[in-house]
This record gives structure tokens, sequence and C-alpha cells, in this order.
């Protein structure tokens, strides 16, 4: 009677430990799950700095030609001959290409018999004029009527000599066309058609022949933040390097200002006119311009590392209540490895560290702070 009473008190005890422990382990497997699907790996964040730096504005700019042009045919032909390549130094009126088109030539043709034909109705009807003038001295000899016939006659045929003159000028005209000429000193970029290609303005998606840029002279565009805006003045200097020339610094002054501030940015367009004689500089390099302004007011700065160049622009990452947050900013002044950013940016913020274009906005994300920078620095 003993030994069944212990065992139903052990299996008793058995049931009852049972639940507990698969509620235990339920509860881990979640716990891990969730942890899993959360974070992965853990983000360092780190707050804005928020200083005040008298230093000079570094912004980025692109050099671009002074000129830019895509050279199509005017008229129907085909391409007879292009005497120029791909980086050929040409001067304004040289000869880039010849085309050939039969039929401008008989049109011009036409045109010069007809002229002459016209000519020759003029002279006689001149000469017939002249004689009944003549003739008109002598009382009753020609009616007076008979007389304004034949002058009308002159004055309708010097209209249509005038006439075919100025179709024969549109015919020649027509045919200068065929030989095309540089518009402006230039280098050619690309030569995009060959001798024997079929070229005109009714063509369908008609292609141009040739691509000429003004490189002796270029423009150095900047885009200058809002903020900044309000400082730069026409005519000021400049100082700029290009990352082709290591150690080598370029002077200039700023030439056109757009005074137009890009809603999509919240920058102004600034051009530079630089004079390339040598041709060391080209079009598509970018380089760094220093801007006579100073930042009076507090700053925000963050790491460069936390800045995000992509094509949806640039940003950084903010944290709040634990998923991120792209804040788009601009680049201002660079000190060390930090970098001034302006935006929508609060000094409570917190930015990631290390930010790239594959962390995506509004997602969940595991954080750890770094030590933080120094901020409120005078």
């Amino acid at each position: 009677m003993k030994k069944l009473l212990y065992s139903l008190s052990l299996l008793a005890g058995s049931a009852l430990l049972l639940p507990a422990c698969s509620s235990d382990e339920h509860s881990k497997k979640t716990e891990t799950e969730t942890t899993q699907t959360a974070s992965g790996a853990a983000y360092q964040t780190i707050p804005v700095s928020v200083e005040t730096r008298a230093k000079q504005l570094a912004l980025p700019g692109e050099f671009v030609p002074y000129y830019d042009v895509a050279l199509y045919a005017k008229v129907n032909g085909f391409i007879k001959s292009m005497p120029v390549d791909v980086g050929a130094k040409v001067q304004k009126g040289q000869l880039l290409a010849t085309m050939e088109a039969p039929e401008l030539e008989s049109d011009l043709s036409r045109t010069l018999s007809d002229l002459t034909a016209a000519k020759g109705r003029l002279n006689i009807s001149k000469s017939n004029y002249r004689r009944l003038q003549q003739a008109a001295q002598t009382a009753g000899a020609v009616a007076p009527q008979e007389l304004e016939q034949a002058h009308a006659v002159v004055m309708g045929d010097s209209a249509d000599v005038n006439s075919q003159q100025q179709r024969v000028a549109a015919a020649r005209q027509m045919k200068q066309y065929l030989m095309l000429r540089a518009p402006f000193n230039g280098v050619v970029t690309e030569r995009i058609l060959s001798p024997g290609a079929l070229v005109g303005p009714t063509q369908k998606d008609a292609q141009p022949m040739l691509k000429l840029k003004e490189i002796g002279r270029l423009r150095l565009q900047v885009t200058v933040p809002e903020v900044y805006a309000g400082q730069i003045r026409q005519n000021a200097p400049v100082t700029f390097s290009v990352n082709a020339f290591p150690g080598k610094t370029f002077t200039g002054k700023i030439n056109r200002i757009s005074y137009n501030v890009e809603r999509s940015v919240r920058a102004e367009l600034i051009e530079i006119e630089v004079k390339n004689p040598g041709l060391q500089l080209m079009p598509g390099m970018y380089a760094t311009v220093g801007f006579p302004v100073q930042r009076q007011s507090k700053s925000f700065y963050v790491p460069k590392s936390a800045v995000v160049v992509s094509m949806e622009g640039s940003y950084v990452i903010a944290v709040v209540n634990g998923k991120t947050h792209w804040i788009t900013v601009q680049t201002g002044n660079e000190s060390g490895d930090q970098v001034e950013v302006i935006g929508s940016l609060k000094p409570s913020d917190r930015v990631l560290v290390k930010a790239s274009d594959d962390i995506r906005d509004n997602i969940a994300i595991q954080t750890v702070a770094e030590p933080s920078i120094a901020q409120n620095h005078e």
C-alpha cells in the first residue's frame, strides 16, 4: 500500500513539472527569435557636435565646358568627308564635315536658269518701253494707255528678277549648309557618325555628327548651401584645388551668381570662370573650392563616415526610439575626420557613426552608444 501511494505521488509531481518546463523552453525560444528578427549587428551611434568654427568654407565643384554643342546636319544628305576626329583642336569657322546632296545642286542650277530667263524678259520689256517713250514724243503716235501697259510690264519683269535673285541666294545658302563649320574654338570630344551616313533634319531619331566643347575656358560650378548664400559676393576671390594636381592651388573669382535657391537641394548655383590655356583641366573633373565666408553661429558636426552620398542625395541616419530616420543634409566645412552638416538636425539627435545606403529609412535596429565627441564647443 505504501509503495502504491509513493508511486502515485511521483506521477503527480512529474505532471506538475512538465508544463512548467515546456513554458520556460517556449519563453526562451520566443526571446531568441525576437532578438534575431529585430537586430542582427548592433550599430554605434553618436550625438551631433554643436560647435562654432571660424574656417573658410570648402565646397565641392565640377568643371563644365564654357560652350558645349552637338552639331547636326541642317539639310538632308550623305556625309562625304570628315577631316576631324576625337581630340582635334579646331578654330572658329574651320571645316568639320562636308556633305553631298545632288538635289541641292539641281535646285541651284534651276534657279540660276530661271534668273537668266527673268533677266532676259526684263531686258525685252525695257527695250519696248524705251521705244514707246521715243514714239510718244510725236503727238498721237502712241496711245497713253499703251505706254502705261508697257511700263507695267517692265515693273512686273523687274519684280520677277528680284524674286529669282532671292531664290538663287536661298539655294546657295542651302548649299553652304552642306559644309559643317565650327561655331567656336574648341575640341572635338565625340565623333558619332562617319562618311557615308545619311543625315538631315527629316531623319527619324537624327543623331549629331560631332560634339564640340570649348575647354580653353571652363565654368567651375558650385552649389552653395542656402545658409551661406547671403555671404557670397560677385567678383569675390576664391581658391580651389583639383584631385588630379595634388598640392597645387588655383585662384579665381566668382563670375556669376544665379540668385536662385533650388528648392530640391536648398542651394544656390554659382560659377567661377577658369582660364585653361594648357588644357590641363577637363570637363567633368571635381574641385574643392574655398570661399571667403565664415560661420558666425554654431554649426552641427558629425564624423565623415556618418554622411551617406547616394542617388537619393546626401543624408545622415538618426535613430529615434529605436528606428532609423534619414535626414537630408548638405556638407560644409571639414575638420579632421569631422564635417559640418546643414539640415533638419537637433542637438539632441544621435546619428549612426558608420552609415550606408544599405540601412533603409524607418526600420528598427539595435544600437550601442559610442563615447560622445565634444559638444557645445565654443
